[in-house]
């Protein structure tokens, strides 16, 4: 019991310092390394301390990720949830888990228990979910047009009965170094009412979409291709 009770109160600082590690870390890393510009509107909006699902797009690379930890105060911690397959490439699984961490899922139906369990259990220890909820099948879509979206956030927001935080991005591609990259925060959302059924969690998931859409910063300015430095970040994110 004392051995319990003792890793119970080094739970606390321990996740506090690993928060404040990793945001400090990534914008160390994308705006040291990467001479990215991060601009960010609308933090007065993010509640203190809430353990909310927090809704990205567009989404159109990697980057996209880490601009959402930059954006966003050091805690709660956001853990996405991602496919099981999440990368091909060990460096980015490894970045991935450094950065917030990620919940493996099943991405074979539109809606399953796997993936809702998944969420729970971030949502439940105190942490911030974070989805894009156009999911990799927009990555070269436009990039001022987020795709439709699926009823699987709406029914993890239901059955959790936590807020939605809408954060839009832009500039994301291309990149190169020094490139400008900007958020937009939200209000958060209610989420649906449990007795929603199908048709009210999509109308719900349509509007959250046109949330995000209404809520793109401008895009940010470019320079020529000549004068870009580090052009291959593109690839590199992608």
């Amino acid at each position: 019991m004392r051995v319990t009770a003792t890793r119970e109160r080094l739970s606390g600082p321990i996740k506090t310092f690993q928060a404040h590690f990793t945001t400090s870390g990534v914008r160390f890393i994308g705006t040291r390394l990467f001479g990215f510009r991060i601009e960010v509107s609308g933090r007065e909006n993010v509640p203190v301390g809430e353990p909310l699902i927090v809704a990205g797009g567009p989404h159109r690379n990697w980057v996209d990720g880490f601009l959402l930890l930059v954006a966003l105060p050091p805690e709660p911690r956001v853990v996405f949830l991602a496919s099981e397959n999440v990368s091909d490439r060990w460096w980015r699984r490894a970045l991935v888990r450094l950065a917030g961490g990620f919940e493996p899922v099943s991405t074979a139906s539109t809606l399953n228990r796997e993936a809702l369990d998944a969420a729970l259990r971030v949502l439940k220890r105190g942490d911030r979910l974070g989805i894009f909820p156009e999911g990799w099948h927009y990555l070269d879509s436009p990039m001022r047009e987020i795709g439709d979206f699926r009823r699987g956030l709406a029914f993890i927001a239901q059955q959790s009965g936590r807020r939605v935080l809408p954060v839009a991005l832009a500039g994301s591609k291309p990149l190169w170094r020094g490139k400008t990259l900007r958020a937009a925060i939200g209000t958060p959302l209610a989420p649906p009412p449990m007795d929603a059924g199908k048709p009210a969690q999509q109308t719900w998931s349509d509007e959250l979409r046109a949330t995000l859409q209404d809520l793109i910063p401008p895009e940010p300015p470019e320079i020529p291709l000549e004068q870009r430095r580090w052009p291959w970040l593109t690839d590199l994110f992608n």
